[in-house]
């Protein structure tokens, strides 16, 4: 036995199913012949660029400390400072010969700063140049430079204190080294450029001070786009076909095992209706009565107001088959009113027939 459903909607779900089988189908057919690409970077040449900052700091002779000499990332008393000495290095490794030139100099930075709020703002500056700019020009795989400064921290702590003694501005003040290093590098991958720049800090006029340093690791590519070929998602294709599978099954379930419902008789609709409106007037009977006089009523609605001015119920004969209980009446004494559902399709009818036809 097929399952019954409304002819509307089981045409609704099918046209549904198949367009959306349709979709999911289409979509597995681009996935599977039409591939994907992506832009991925490969590298064709790679390089290292590091530069840091080393000191020593060399002591005065004094009775605290037995050495002359003190390593990094100590503390340091200023009146035991003899002086600094640095020693600056940039190294450059290539995975191949390329021509390398450039310059590079040493400054020493002296200034007068406040900190406000977090942020260091600068109130004098006075740059010392320590390397003049050098400039080099080689075709190898590797580059290096190294360069040893001495720092004498004594002339510059006087140097500070006659500009605070003289502009009346009591501040912070440093000084600070740094390389400044610029490298343009040509090989047959290409040309780039590379700018690096370690550096150290001393506080300057003050009774003591930590260096700092900063050590940089720049590692660098010449790189080309490439566009790869992705491979088939499998699980986009797995999934493709679970649902095309659903879709198909729904749509032979439909096919084979459903059926559309049989337009409902109009007969059947109407006594329907009236019986659910009008249930609580109507009186069932089992026997016939004689309409040969009756006078008939146009609707059902007729039939009812003439009920609620009698104040009596309307009747009809029962019988199993609906097909049977066309007719309701009322029998008010003399006179028997009636209602014939058979006669109101027959006027629906013709009354649509002649739109149709006046429409035309």
């Amino acid at each position: 036995m097929k399952l019954k459903i409304n002819k509307k909607l089981r045409l609704a779900i099918i046209s549904i199913l198949t367009i959306f089988t349709l979709l999911i189908a289409f979509q597995l057919f681009k996935e599977v012949r039409y591939p994907k690409f992506e832009d991925q970077k490969s590298k064709l040449y790679g390089y290292t660029n590091n530069g840091s900052v080393n000191y020593t700091v060399y002591l005065k002779p004094n009775k605290l400390y037995e050495a002359s000499t003190l390593g990094e990332g100590m503390l340091y008393i200023t009146e035991f400072v003899d002086f600094i000495n640095t020693e600056f290095s940039y190294v450059f490794a290539g995975e191949g010969v390329t021509k390398l030139e450039g310059n590079y100099s040493i400054i020493g930075k002296v200034k007068g700063f406040k900190e406000e709020r977090e942020e260091v703002i600068n109130i004098w500056e006075k740059d010392y140049p320590l390397v003049k700019n050098k400039s080099f020009n080689i075709t190898d795989e590797t580059y290096a430079i190294n360069e040893n400064i001495s720092i004498n921290l004594n002339e510059y702590n006087t140097f500070v204190e006659e500009i605070i003694e003289t502009s009346k501005i009591n501040c912070d003040t440093s000084i600070t080294l740094f390389m400044d290093v610029n490298l343009t590098a040509t090989n047959d991958k290409g040309t780039f450029e590379e700018n690096i720049t370690p550096n150290l800090v001393i506080p300057l006029n003050t009774l003591m001070f930590e260096i700092t340093t900063n050590k940089i690791e720049k590692p660098g590519a010449i790189e080309e786009t490439i566009q790869v070929q992705l491979p088939v998602d499998k699980n986009q294709v797995i999934f493709y076909g679970v649902i095309i599978g659903i879709c198909v099954l729904g749509l032979i379930f439909l096919m084979i095992f459903t059926e559309a419902t049989a337009k409902k008789d109009p007969l059947e609709k109407e006594l329907h209706r009236i019986l659910k409106k009008h249930g609580d007037r109507l009186v069932a009977l089992s026997t016939d009565v004689d309409l040969s006089n009756a006078k008939f009523v146009r609707t059902i609605d007729d039939l009812v107001r003439l009920a609620d001015e009698v104040a009596k119920p309307i009747l009809y004969k029962y019988s199993d088959n609906y097909k049977e209980i066309n007719t309701f009446y009322l029998n008010n004494g003399d006179e028997i009113y009636a209602f014939d559902i058979d006669v109101l399709l027959v006027e629906e009818e013709t009354s649509s027939e002649e739109e149709i036809v006046s429409s035309d």
